[in-house]
């Protein structure tokens, strides 16, 4: 995957004013073009669309060569030791993230796992409902039937009708 920058994010990263990078580009050269593209970019004020130069990030380094010729060496140490302590900041927040990431998937599977076991209880305790309501209806079937013979006299009970 090709990653391109705008000139404006190719300035932060490595701390070169955007007008120098440009005036830089503006001159073709053959060690820079291939690693430029000009795209559509909406401008800021009005819908309308206007050109914009991006460097694709392995252009970086013919970029900063260029930029050398024209700067002095205390101002390219000193923009390469910020990108260093750029670089170890990344890579510091990058570590803590992975190890915040790897937590939260421990928590995340510790989650579903007591997810799990409450769907499976959720499911042991419809089983037991479902028997009730069952025993229930046996229950009142059982009373309904108590209570006719109950209502049936003694007579009737010891000389049922014959048909």
């Amino acid at each position: 995957m090709e990653f391109y920058m705008p000139l404006s994010n190719v300035s932060e990263t490595i701390g070169v004013e955007e007008e120098i990078i440009k005036n830089t580009l503006e001159r073709r050269d053959a060690d820079i073009e291939p690693y430029l593209r000009v795209v559509s970019a909406r401008a800021e004020a009005n819908g309308s669309t206007r050109p914009q130069l991006q460097l694709r990030i392995d252009g970086l380094a013919p970029l900063i060569k260029k930029l050398s010729y024209n700067m002095p060496t205390d101002d390219i140490i000193e923009n390469l030791i910020c990108q260093v302590v750029h670089l170890t900041h990344i890579t510091d927040i990058n570590a803590h993230l992975e190890a915040e990431n790897q937590a939260l998937r421990n928590e995340n599977q510790h989650l579903q796992e007591t997810i799990d076991a409450l769907d499976a209880e959720n499911d042991e305790l419809i089983e037991k409902v479902e028997e009730n309501q069952n025993l229930y209806a046996q229950v009142e079937d059982l009373t309904r039937q108590l209570k006719e013979k109950e209502t049936t006299t003694w007579v009737k009970r010891l000389f049922p009708a014959r048909d």
